[in-house]
């Protein structure tokens, strides 16, 4: 299948035309079906030559249109008009982009640690220069707010950044004993999987892609099948940044894509942002396979007020954190712990949510938007229900919102429980919505066992006055994450172990 060729533009200026490659690959004896690449030329215009309404894979440095017969398409959460379709890649495309990153990555790896990080800073550059685009791209396909878009682009500019701060260390460490010398020398593992979900399609790729790159690995990453386009973006910037072919790579699909990959032996470091579900499989398949692998996966991030803290700072923080986003991150403050008299705050609260803009993530005005799709609507509707079958209190019911100018969007309003029970599912379950779950305790001690005894533990915070109670707070509670005063606890940089380490 070909497209019409339009010229493209090189660096000199002069015109140069596109090339349309068919090829047949062999890969382990086994004679692949031909594959269409579109290349462009001239690195200014790589992507006026691709087909629009369809996504991409990116190997090797090349745009590749999948054989695939299994498509998916998308739609903007908002007005549900058709933004593109997604892959299923076959076997024979994920061996390819395997095939490349294993080969590409000897000569990556032997590359000095300066002259990576000197490519991961053009990278930062071209992402700067794309960056009305890369917003734009997550307003319209994952239904962001301008703010959200604007606050998770600079994030994972900040996470390159880090990135790129790894010190000459990398080479080794040099320890000198009574008996011996010691070197330790850290070497990259080979190819690195980095498995990323729908909501933070951009920032959450790059807190483990660059940390494995500038150590000497090369990357495949498999994007979320609902927010594609933002990795085509990411694709294009690594093209325009100069890597080398094979030392990053973007593959789509769904689970099978997922297994394949994790099947593969050339794969030696998997890291999966996600749901619990998926992220148990990817854990157990990895580690069968003998290789490292980091999960982050369901958060239940409670916010415990107490009398002396400062109340509208803190209700403002509160309805940040859970409505933000749509209520779709992982750190989003989905329970709000109020201590004594602070559950007669619940009302205010409540009035602040109503206040809140809903609609289009595209109208500067707006301050929620929609939730990815019409089944993640249903699905958070159905917990609100559940919940007050349960016997909680819809104290603000956001099911069945209404937008006029966007009568098929996936809208839930902000929603406020009180009276939650632990048992309950809407406090057991990850909502992943605009839905905020209000438990009232009587002292400090109560809101910390409830925390602790929570199997999920993302992070949680404090809001009081008391440095008092602040350490205390700190030093009981059994979670990683602990904010004082803060709505969102996320860091910018991603905090485990490199994947080259």
């Amino acid at each position: 299948m070909q497209a019409s060729s339009p010229q493209s533009v090189d660096h000199s200026g002069t015109q140069s035309r596109k090339r349309v490659r068919s090829e047949s690959q062999q890969q382990n004896g086994v004679q692949s079906p031909s594959v269409t690449v579109y290349e462009a030329v001239g690195q200014n215009d790589v992507m006026q030559t691709l087909a629009q309404g369809v996504t991409y894979n990116f190997v090797a440095n090349e745009f590749v249109l999948s054989k695939s017969r299994v498509w998916t398409k998308v739609y903007d959460p908002a007005s549900q008009n058709f933004i593109t379709r997604v892959p299923e890649s076959t076997d024979v495309e994920v061996q390819n982009a395997i095939a490349a990153a294993t080969a590409a990555q000897p000569a990556w790896a032997a590359l000095t640690l300066s002259k990576r990080r000197s490519l991961l800073l053009n990278f930062l550059n071209v992402m700067k220069q794309n960056s009305s685009k890369m917003r734009h791209c997550l307003c319209v396909e994952v239904g962001k707010t301008l703010v959200d878009a604007e606050a998770e682009f600079e994030r994972a500019l900040d996470a390159v950044e880090t990135a790129c701060t790894v010190s000459n260390e990398m080479s080794g460490i040099h320890h000198l004993h009574q008996s011996a010398e010691v070197h330790t020398i850290h070497q990259p593992l080979g190819v690195c999987l980095t498995i990323s979900p729908f909501n933070f399609p951009i920032m959450i790729p790059l807190w483990s892609i660059p940390y494995a790159l500038i150590t000497g690995n090369t990357v495949i990453l498999k994007p979320s099948e609902k927010t594609p386009s933002a990795t085509q973006a990411l694709a294009e910037c690594f093209y325009r940044a100069g890597f080398p072919p094979g030392v990053f790579n973007a593959i789509n699909g769904g689970a099978g894509v997922v297994n394949t990959l994790l099947s593969q032996p050339a794969v030696r470091a998997v890291s999966f942002v996600g749901s619990e579900v998926a992220g148990e499989r990817v854990y157990d398949h990895a580690k069968a396979t003998r290789k490292r692998v980091q999960v982050e996966c369901n958060g239940k991030n409670h916010g415990v007020v107490l009398e002396d803290a400062s109340k509208m700072k803190a209700l403002y923080a509160i309805a940040g954190s859970a409505f933000g986003a749509a209520g779709q991150r992982c750190m989003s403050l989905s329970v709000a712990v109020f201590v004594g008299s602070t559950k007669e705050w619940i009302d205010d609260l409540a009035a602040l949510a109503m206040s809140l803009v809903i609609g289009c993530g595209l109208d500067p005005l707006v301050e929620v938007g929609p939730l990815i799709s019409q089944a993640a609507k249903a699905r958070v509707e159905e917990t609100i229900t559940s919940a007050e079958n349960e016997g909680a209190k819809v104290v603000l019911d956001g099911r069945n919102y209404h937008v006029p100018d966007y009568p098929n969007g996936n809208f839930i309003g902000p929603t406020i429980l009180s009276k939650v029970q632990p048992y309950m599912s809407c406090y057991q379950e990850e909502v992943f919505g605009p839905v905020l779950c209000c438990v009232e305790v009587n002292t400090l001690e109560e809101a910390i066992q409830l925390i602790n005894e929570n199997r999920y533990g993302n992070g949680c915070t404090l809001f009081t006055s008391s440095p008092v109670n602040a350490q205390t707070f700190q030093r009981l509670v059994n979670v990683g994450q602990v904010g004082i005063n803060v709505p969102i606890l996320v860091s910018s940089i991603w905090t485990s172990p490199k994947n080259g380490e």
